[in-house]
């Protein structure tokens, strides 16, 4: 699926994606692996503020020459470190397994809301669409969690360091006397306003010169996701694409997408060296900020090592503190665009099918059709079928030119399509519907056959008696065979596994839509004969453009023009 359309503006709103697992019912032990993970912070950060104590009285006896205080300091020393490392350790654990989690836990509640209400096929032919939803459910979520979890953990570990080491860096800077303007100003804590008036100007400098990521970024992962897609087209229709020596028109479709890659790419390069110059600069320039700040202590010979090394340690640590905005600023922006992707996608599978053509569920056997309208996506008329009765066990061929609206008339009683108006009423539970391209998921054959559901539900006779009724006898040995059947399988015996499943699943309402053009006349004589003698009372409508199937149709519904013409042209009785 392709966008044409540019993305929104990312918005306050996008943020609220974060917010759903911390609401839910299992939300009590990941809160509490939380709080340990913030708990585990505060004591890393307590070790970090006992570490700088712990120099200054450390240095003070070194330059001083008391050999036996330093041993007597290093015990400590090596205890505390222990502590630390465990912290540390057990954190980033703690934060892998939260992760996985809560990705888990998203990943569910994605899929679910994609397959309901046939979200899925919207997204692709219907009005809300997205693109590439694959790629927003399994990587977005991925890095939604891994980034929005590492990130909001460092920033309240930065918080909690500004705090405990703006104390420190208070204490020790003390105050200054300036006089400006005539004016005498005294300014308490002085290495503490220098240090944080530093920092968030480099931090406002950089958004301005890097700002647009957030964009670029988005744009990268849709055509990133694009070239996936184009190279998953490319390996299911290998076949096709080798019969018909289509290598060359693949080359520049992937070409195309490569060109769009490399181009954002060079905005997303732009803007991210912008940022990196910026914070890059200030790393290390910070040293030259400490060192004028300390000018007056040292011109008033009021500093010791001890102290230097103290107030060094503070001062690195309140500004790495304030400087999370800036080290995390290219994370930042991706994570600001995977928020903005699922937040789009949570609206898009949230929207509700825009139609007006009502299905009324009912348990009365057959199909009734009133008034009904279909339209083209662009709002032109397609076809009106004013009545339409299909009694229980009749069965009706649907023809028409190409265009006319067979396949669409199928998908408005299959609740898929959403242009046009009028009723349908027929019991979607005993209903099946067959598409010209069967879907034949990986796995055994049992399992393709059973499909929808459990491979447990029949037993090996009933596999077997289905797929002789079908001409498959030479697969019955490959029922518990695992495969990718839609490799496996020519398209003639594709369709006839899909009948089988019929045969299976025996439907009170069945609906097929050219599920006969691969076979041979040979082959759709037994299939319809198979049908007539397993489901005589099943209620059939077909399409085709083969002579073949018309003698098993007792009645026609010829569309032309608009309109729906019904009548009777054989008279075949079961």
């Amino acid at each position: 699926m392709r966008r044409t359309d540019p993305p929104a503006r990312h918005s306050l709103s996008d943020w609220t994606v974060l917010l759903p697992f911390w609401r839910s019912r299992e939300k009590w032990v990941p809160l509490a692996m939380l709080a340990t993970i913030v708990g585990l912070s505060f004591v890393y950060v307590r070790t970090a503020v006992w570490f700088g104590r712990w120099n200054q009285h450390f240095f003070d006896a070194m330059f001083a020459y008391r050999v036996e205080t330093c041993l007597w300091l290093l015990p400590t020393y090596i205890g505390v470190c222990v502590l630390s490392s465990g912290c540390y350790v057990l954190q980033a654990y703690l934060t892998q397994v939260l992760s996985m989690r809560w990705r888990l836990w998203n990943t569910r509640v994605y899929l679910r809301q994609y397959l309901s209400d046939t979200a899925y096929y919207r997204m692709e032919h219907g009005a809300a669409t997205g693109d590439n939803p694959d790629q927003r459910i399994a990587d977005d979520l991925s890095q939604m969690t891994v980034l929005s979890l590492r990130m909001g953990l460092d920033g309240i570990q930065a918080v909690t360091t500004l705090l405990s080491f703006s104390v420190v860096l208070w204490d020790l800077g003390g105050s200054i006397d300036l006089t400006c303007l005539g004016h005498h100003i005294h300014v308490s804590g002085y290495l503490l306003l220098g240090t944080v008036l530093a920092t968030v100007g480099a931090s406002v400098i950089m958004e301005k010169l890097g700002g647009a990521l957030v964009e670029a970024d988005y744009r990268q992962q849709h055509f990133d996701a694009d070239l996936r897609a184009d190279l998953l087209d490319l390996r299911r229709n290998s076949e096709q694409i080798a019969f018909m020596r289509g290598e060359g028109a693949e080359t520049l479709r992937l070409s195309h997408n490569l060109r769009n890659i490399a181009r954002n790419w060079r905005s997303v390069v732009t803007y991210t060296w912008r940022a990196n110059f910026v914070g890059d600069l200030f790393n290390g320039t910070a040293s030259i900020i400490l060192w004028v700040l300390l000018l007056p202590k040292l011109a008033a010979h009021a500093l010791t090592f001890g102290e230097y090394s103290r107030i060094n340690a503070a001062f690195m640590q309140v500004r790495r503190s304030l400087q999370w905005f800036m080290n995390n600023y290219t994370d930042l922006a991706t994570l600001r665009s995977v928020l903005q992707r699922l937040h789009e996608f949570e609206r898009t599978v949230s929207t509700p099918p825009r139609t007006r053509i009502t299905r009324i569920d009912t348990q009365a056997p057959g199909l009734d059709i009133r008034d009904l309208v279909l339209d083209r996506p662009d709002g032109g008329r397609l076809l009106h079928i004013p009545e339409l009765h299909v009694g229980a066990g009749e069965r009706w061929l649907v023809r028409g030119a190409s265009g006319s609206g067979k396949t669409t008339l199928l998908r408005a009683i299959a609740g898929l399509w959403e242009h046009g108006h009028g009723t349908i009423a027929l019991d979607p539970g005993d209903s099946m519907f067959l598409p010209q391209r069967a879907y034949l998921p990986q796995g055994s054959l049992r399992a393709v056959l059973a499909y929808p559901h459990a491979p447990d539900r029949h037993d090996d006779a009933r596999y077997g008696a289905v797929l002789h009724a079908v001409n498959l006898d030479h697969h019955v040995a490959r029922l518990d065979e695992d495969a990718q059947w839609d490799a496996v399988l020519s398209p003639g015996e594709a369709q006839r596994i899909a009948i089988a499943r019929v045969l299976l699943r025996r439907p009170g309402l069945l609906f097929m839509d050219e599920a006969t053009s691969a076979l041979d006349a040979d082959n759709t004589r037994r299939i319809h004969a198979a049908l007539l003698a397993a489901l005589p009372r099943t209620t059939i409508l077909g399409i085709s453009h083969h002579e073949g199937p018309c003698a098993f149709y007792p009645c026609e519904l010829r569309l032309e023009g608009g309109h729906a013409i019904a009548r009777i042209s054989h008279d075949i009785r079961p």
